[in-house]
């Protein structure tokens, strides 16, 4: 296996940013689910709909979506086809298409970010509201900036660990 180096740093800085992250992904996940539960109520129980409800539950889930994915990223939880693990075990063919795979995250991760940079200026320049609440949406497009950013970095970091388990692989102890 890889080193995970990234999840052992013990900065203060780096926990603190851990810390935030899962305290948005905490709270955007309360605040989702409450949202819908009102409207469900609202609507099945009481036979009306709470204006705004469902747009405020959409902008609490996408934070809650990027950040999360952020924060997966970060613990090497995401979602991964691992059928090279499977077919070749542990060594220098695994950990360099991991390095691949990373690397080609990273830079897809990148062109989106490239694209959401664009609609962030654009949103800023054109004063963009959301259609029932009225809120600016700068604030949900920079939340979905902030969690792809730290994806990317993330991705980065498992580039440099899976390179570095390519060139310099030594084999495992159960060998």
């Amino acid at each position: 296996m890889l080193e995970e180096r990234q999840t052992q740093i013990r900065h203060p800085l780096w926990i603190l940013k851990l810390n935030i992250l899962k305290f948005v992904m905490f709270v955007s996940s309360v605040v989702f689910t409450l949202a819908v539960f009102l409207q469900v109520v609202a609507r099945y129980v009481f036979n009306y709909s709470l204006f705004g409800i469902e747009e405020f539950a959409s902008f609490a889930g996408v934070i809650m979506y990027f950040i999360g994915a952020a924060f997966a990223t970060h613990e090497r939880s995401h979602i991964s086809a691992s059928l090279v693990d499977t077919i070749f075990g542990e060594g220098r063919i695994t950990a360099g298409v991991h390095a691949f795979t990373r690397l080609l995250a990273f830079v897809l991760t990148l062109y989106i970010l490239n694209s959401l940079w664009d609609l962030l200026v654009f949103t800023e320049r054109m004063g963009t509201r959301s259609t029932e609440l009225r809120l600016p949406m700068i604030w949900i497009y920079g939340t979905m900036f902030v969690g792809l950013s730290l994806t990317a970095f993330y991705f980065l970091l498992e580039f440099f660990d899976s390179l570095r388990a390519t060139i310099w692989h030594a084999p495992s102890k159960e060998q």
